[in-house]
């Protein structure tokens, strides 16, 4: 699997480019930017069919590119169903920060609930709901390939913040403890934000990941 990423947007969103390198099929994750669809049609010429774009929440930097992107390629939009207020709301902050879209322009073609697997070329794709930065957020999860894209759940070094609409601290935490039991540690971590790492890293170096190792234990 081949994973291109591209820091995109006043807010240096990472959108990432996967496909499978045999079947050439092809998803974009957190389309930041509408700059992407250059990118993204020169992939297509050279052969890439896009499927799907992915928006592991709904804030405005991850799913500003939606509009071009879908006029470009033709992929459908997907978005879990309880991100979808958050999404409206952020479209009006997002003008603050230069972004001018309206909520037809990212409206999604299809709602995910968390759970459900789709394949991309000969891999299985896991949908793993993990609400906390927003009632939404997802981790798309590779399994056979020990690879995730976090969004803003999991960065290096930190978590997604829990300040915005619909954000919780104990929720987030609930799902940091669940990819903790989910994801192997030499998981590589793919975030929306940052530099990637590995669930190895984190375990050992992230300090909000100790803290909820440590309520774990305490509990017990």
């Amino acid at each position: 699997m081949k994973v291109l990423t591209y820091a995109v947007g006043p807010l240096s969103t990472n959108s990432y480019v996967i496909y499978d390198e045999e079947f050439m099929e092809a998803l974009i994750i957190d389309p930041g930017s509408n700059e992407l669809a250059i990118e993204i049609e020169e992939l297509v010429k050279a052969g890439l069919n896009f499927s799907k774009i992915i928006a592991t929440h709904g804030h405005v930097d991850h799913i500003a590119g939606v509009k071009d992107l879908r006029k470009a390629i033709g992929a459908k939009f997907f978005l879990h169903k309880l991100d979808v207020e958050v999404m409206d709301v952020s479209l009006d902050w997002g003008w603050e920060l230069g972004y001018r879209l309206e909520l037809e322009d990212v409206r999604p073609d299809y709602l995910y609930e968390g759970g459900e697997t789709f394949r991309l070329g000969s891999y299985d794709v896991e949908v793993i709901h993990t609400p906390g930065h927003t009632p939404g957020s997802i981790v798309l999860n590779i399994p056979a390939l020990k690879m995730a894209f976090t969004g803003d759940t999991l960065f290096r070094g930190s978590v997604g913040r829990t300040d915005l609409m619909g954000g919780s601290w104990d929720t987030l935490k609930e799902s940091i403890r669940e990819l903790i039991g989910r994801l192997s540690v030499d998981t590589i971590i793919y975030p929306g934000h940052g530099p990637s790492s590995t669930m190895r890293y984190e375990l050992a170096n992230n300090r909000f990941i100790k803290l909820i190792l440590k309520e774990v234990k305490h509990l017990w």
